[in-house]
């Protein structure tokens, strides 16, 4: 009775158990033997360090890029003969210089962007304020250069900004170096010529 009950709960074997018995004998049969594994590794190592047999290098493929269209090369001369970066030509063909609003844009982008915009700045920006931007360049302080440019505000306005914010720079600088030795600043309007007798 016991037998004939437990003949019945088993089930019969399908074509699909016959797969997966085959797949499991194949994983089975591919794993390999660890310390085998180990044992190439040891013997490509010792030939590697011993120099008998170096590692067969892969060659990488190398990128070329493809090659410059005739339009662009174009650009890129205009570009050259205006000294004006190739993203500013449309610019400066239909304006005649780059404006402010572009500018900052590309000095918060950061980047080579930035490299460019603040070569244009230094042909736009007063020449009194080039040492004040040579210390924003220096010392990585963009946000006080940004401070100087209020969007959709004219272009000369933006110019008294920066001359004023140059003009804060220079009163920082008198008062920091004012109280060490050696400290010498140009002051107008201040006689202070020590070998000038007294009245």
């Amino acid at each position: 009775m016991k037998d004939a009950n437990s003949r019945k709960r088993r089930r019969r074997r399908s074509c699909y158990d016959r797969l997966r018995m085959r797949m499991i004998e194949r994983r089975r049969a591919r794993r390999a033997n660890p310390a085998q594994y180990a044992a190439l590794q040891l013997l490509a190592l010792f030939s590697f360090i011993l120099g008998g047999a170096a590692p067969p290098a892969q060659a990488l493929p190398r990128y070329t890029p493809p090659p410059m269209s005739p339009r662009h090369a174009q650009r890129l001369e205009l570009a050259r003969r205006l000294d004006v970066p190739s993203r500013y030509v449309d610019i400066f063909l239909s304006q005649g210089f780059v404006p402010y609003a572009r500018l900052f844009e590309d000095i918060r982008r950061g980047g080579v962007s930035r490299r460019d915009a603040v070569v244009q700045l230094r042909k736009r920006v007063p020449e009194a304020s080039l040492d004040w931007l040579d210390y924003i360049q220096k010392w990585d302080r963009w946000s006080e250069l940004l401070r100087c440019y209020v969007p959709h505000e004219r272009e000369d306005l933006t110019d008294v900004r920066v001359l004023e914010s140059t003009l804060r720079w220079v009163e920082n600088l008198k008062r920091s170096t004012s109280g060490q030795p050696g400290a010498t600043l140009e002051t107008t309007g201040v006689d202070t010529d020590p070998q000038k007798p007294k009245t």
